[in-house]
C-alpha cells in the first residue's frame, strides 16, 4: 500500500550538546593531505552552513577550542561556501549529457578537498593538525547525536499520530539549488519531475501509469521559524540520486525502486552520509557530501526564512506523490 510521507528537516531542537572532546596542542602540521581525516567529507559546509541549534554551538566550541579568531572562523564559513557551491550541480541530474559521472565527479571532489586543504594549513598554521583532529572527532559525535536525534523524532512522531496512521513522518535534511522556476523543489525521483513536465517518452510503460496524475507537490514547513510554503511543485531531480523514491514502501503499489533494505522514508544520501551505506556513495558511485533528501530553491527557503545556501532540517509533507 502506498504510503503518503510527511518527510521532516527540523532545525533548533534543544538537545544536549555532544562534547567533542579535548584537543591536542601538538602544534604539529599534518604534510601529507592523505592523512588529514576532516577532509574525506564535506565537513566545512554542513558545520558551517546548517542553521541547526546543536550545530551552532559546535561551532562556537570550535573557537573556544582551538582559540581562533574572528577572521580565521570567517574564512572557514567562506570555504565552506565554497565547497557547497562546487558540489550542488555535480549532485544533480538535470539530464544525463550534464551529469558528472563518478569517476569524474569523485575526482573533483578530491580536487576540490584538496586546494581547500591547502587554504586551511595557511589560515590555521601550526593550529591546523589541532583542528584536523577537532574535526573528525566532532564528525563522528555529530553522526551519533544526529541519528539518535533522527531516531526519537521518529519515535515521538509516531506517538502524536498514532502507531498505525498511515500518515508517516520522518526527518530530512534540506539544501538549495537554482531551480528551472523560484518557486520549486528537487526529490530524487526522475519520473515525478518527468511527470510534472509532461515527458512521457521518458517514463517507461510499465512504470507511467504511477505516475499518471500530476502536478505532484509537496508542502515544506520549517519548524524554527513557524512557516510553511505549501503545494510546491518538483520540476527537478535529486539530491545525488534519480530512482529513490524513499516515500513508498518496497511492497507498496508503485515500489520504492532502490535501497530497499532501507527504511520507508529515509533517502539513500541520508543513510551514506551518516551511516556509511552503500560505501558513502550515491547510486551512480558519486561520493555523498550532504545526507540531503530534498532541495529547496532559494525563494522556498526564504519563505522559510532559511539564508541563502543555508541548509537545515524541514518538515516536509508529501502529498500524494506515486
Amino acid at each position: 500500500m502506498k504510503k503518503v510521507i510527511l518527510v521532516a528537516l527540523l532545525a533548533c531542537f534543544t538537545f544536549s550538546v555532544f562534547l567533542i572532546g579535548n584537543t591536542s596542542k601538538s602544534g604539529g602540521i599534518v604534510e601529507s593531505a592523505n592523512e588529514d581525516p576532516w577532509e574525506q567529507v564535506e565537513n566545512l559546509n554542513y558545520l558551517f552552513w546548517t542553521a541547526d541549534e546543536k550545530i551552532e554551538n559546535d561551532v562556537k566550541k570550535l573557537q573556544l577550542d582551538l582559540s581562533l579568531t574572528g577572521k580565521q572562523m570567517e574564512k572557514l564559513k567562506e570555504l565552506g561556501l565554497q565547497e557547497g557551491y562546487l558540489f550542488s550541480e555535480g549532485r544533480r541530474c538535470k539530464d544525463d549529457a550534464a551529469k558528472d559521472d563518478a569517476v569524474t565527479f569523485n575526482q573533483r571532489v578530491d580536487e576540490t578537498f584538496a586546494n581547500i586543504d591547502k587554504e586551511v594549513r595557511v589560515l590555521l598554521g601550526e593550529k591546523y593538525n589541532d583542528f584536523c583532529k577537532w574535526i573528525k572527532t566532532w564528525w563522528e559525535n555529530e553522526k551519533m547525536y544526529r541519528l539518535n536525534w533522527l531516531a526519537e523524532k521518529e519515535k515521538k512522531s509516531k506517538e502524536e499520530i498514532g502507531i498505525t496512521s498511515t500518515d508517516d513522518r520522518e526527518l530530512v535534511y534540506a539544501t538549495q539549488y537554482n531551480g528551472y522556476t523560484n518557486l520549486e523543489i528537487a526529490l530524487p525521483d526522475k519520473y515525478v519531475k518527468f511527470a510534472n513536465l509532461g515527458w512521457w517518452d521518458d517514463i517507461p510503460d510499465s512504470i507511467e501509469p504511477y505516475y499518471s496524475n500530476p502536478p505532484y507537490t509537496a508542502n515544506v514547513y520549517y519548524e524554527t521559524t513557524n512557516k510553511s510554503v505549501l503545494n510546491v511543485l518538483v520540476r527537478e531531480v535529486g539530491p545525488y540520486n534519480e530512482d529513490d523514491n524513499y516515500w513508498d514502501s518496497a511492497t507498496a503499489s508503485n515500489p520504492r525502486r532502490m535501497f530497499t533494505d532501507l527504511a520507508l522514508g529515509e533517502p539513500e544520501a541520508e543513510a551514506a552520509k551518516l551511516r556509511g551505506y552503500n560505501d558513502g556513495k550515491d547510486q551512480f558511485g558519486r561520493v555523498v557530501n550532504q545526507p540531503a533528501g530534498v532541495d529547496l530553491t532559494e525563494e522556498v527557503a526564504a519563505q522559510l526564512r532559511l539564508a541563502p545556501q543555508q541548509n537545515d532540517w524541514v518538515w516536509v509533507r508529501y502529498s500524494d506523490l506515486p
